[in-house]
């Protein structure tokens, strides 16, 4: 699935007149640091891959020997340098075509935007799901274990993680979301409620607004 259906498919939106959307189908050309978008989501989803498989291995070795055994401290590092990797690879990308610094007349730029705010959630959201589980786990045998580190290294993983999905969801998918339904009658997720999530969907078919 495309990640952005190309502007000149898309009717006019009811924000805006067949001028202004005139113009916003031929958006100037933005160049922007970082990888060429494939070779960029790769690494993205190598990082992502990485970071959930040591996440699990570090809960594993978290439980079974303790926060201040070499083998928990390599898992646990290397989950978050590749967690971190890809939170800032992806990050960076959208601050580059944040509202503050685009063309709002460039609608490659707010899709490829949406798609990031997306698929930043695509990351956090299954970090915080392993994190509250083994937080759970190790909260409950807290007494047995009597290691406060592991508890509240995976209560901290999924309070930054959680936290960020809600603040995401809200100040990025369901905003850029809504104006690009709003100005261009379309956004290239037609289920917001799933790219809250970060599941991507197909864009909603034209429909023409009829005063």
């Amino acid at each position: 699935m495309a990640d952005h259906p190309h502007p000149a498919d898309m009717g006019h939106g009811y924000g805006e007149t067949p001028e202004q959307h005139a113009r916003h189908a031929a958006p100037p050309q933005e160049k922007h640091f970082g990888l060429p978008p494939y070779s960029e989501a790769a690494l993205f989803y190598v990082w992502a891959i990485l970071s959930w498989g040591f996440e699990i291995a570090a809960s594993v070795t978290g439980s079974y020997y303790s926060t201040g055994d070499h083998r928990f401290i390599a898992t646990a590092t290397v989950c978050m340098f590749c967690s971190w990797a890809a939170w800032w690879q992806t990050a960076i990308q959208m601050m580059q075509r944040a509202s503050w610094v685009r063309d709002e007349s460039n609608l490659t730029d707010r899709r490829r935007y949406l798609y990031l705010a997306v698929r930043l959630t695509r990351l956090m959201l299954p970090t915080a799901f392993v994190a509250l589980v083994t937080f759970i786990v190790a909260y409950v045998r807290r007494t047995d274990t009597e290691d406060v580190g592991n508890w509240l290294f995976f209560l901290l993983v999924f309070i930054f993680n959680i936290v960020g999905c809600v603040m995401n969801a809200y100040n990025n998918i369901t905003w850029e979301s809504d104006r690009l339904e709003y100005e261009e009658g379309s956004s290239p997720y037609g289920n917001t409620l799933l790219s809250v999530i970060g599941i991507p969907s197909e864009p909603k078919k034209e429909q023409e607004y009829k005063e």
